[in-house]
């Protein structure tokens, strides 16, 4: 968190700049006298999304050639444990350890976007590096399935695979705050066999060892 100092300083150089506010309309300009602390909130918004797209420009690229890709309307009721066919190599264990063995819900034609981990460490890094908040990265069991179904060519073969983010439970939202309540990462590895898929929590370990570059699969919210 920022310090008293840093406060007083960040508070002293708005004074400086304030010839910007000319440019308000006269009741943008009144809302904001009425409104202070939600204008600062907009303000700090606004950076926190500076900082995450400069993150994502760091840690995550738009793999070349074909990177947005349509999935279709699905019921939700297609689970991975029970994907046998599609993941034929394995299924862990833990998805009905951890209890992923409860139908989900529907969802529409959703686009969704294949990115490459470029810098960072960890899982978390490269989720945290994804457009917009937690609740716009996940996709459902149903979709990992589609995904995994129907473009398996997008798939990394590399030694970490293609990462997905997915709900504990579909009909909850996630804490903005601490993701990792409702939350797990879904992986799947392209074998010799066919597919495997596992499951890790959110900070669970590092990715990167300097030679692979995992992939990540995230709902694209603006094409």
């Amino acid at each position: 968190m920022a310090t008293t100092k840093q406060n007083q300083m960040i508070a002293g150089r708005m004074v400086e700049f304030q010839d910007r506010f000319s440019f308000l309309r006269n009741d943008d300009a009144q809302w904001l006298i009425q409104n202070a602390g939600e204008g600062i909130d907009l303000f700090m918004k606004a950076i926190i999304y500076h900082r995450k797209t400069n993150a994502q420009i760091e840690i995550l690229r738009l793999i070349p050639g074909g990177h947005t890709f349509l999935l279709n309307a699905l019921s939700g009721e297609h689970l991975i444990y029970q994907a046998k066919e599609t993941f034929s190599s394995f299924i862990s264990k833990e998805f009905l350890i951890w209890s992923f063995n409860k139908t989900g819900i529907a969802t529409p034609e959703t686009y969704v976007q294949v990115r490459e981990m470029t810098g960072g460490e960890t899982v978390w890094d490269m989720f945290e590096a994804l457009p917009g908040d937690w609740n716009h990265r996940w996709v459902s069991q149903n979709q990992v399935i589609e995904f995994c179904e129907n473009l398996s060519p997008w798939l990394s073969a590399a030694r970490y695979g293609t990462f997905f983010l997915i709900k504990k439970d579909e009909n909850k939202i996630i804490n903005e705050n601490d993701p990792s309540q409702n939350s797990v990462v879904v992986f799947v590895n392209v074998k010799s066999d066919g597919l495997g898929v596992n499951v890790i929590s959110l900070g669970a370990y590092d990715i990167r060892d300097g030679h692979h570059n995992p992939r990540v699969v995230s709902p694209a919210l603006w094409i």
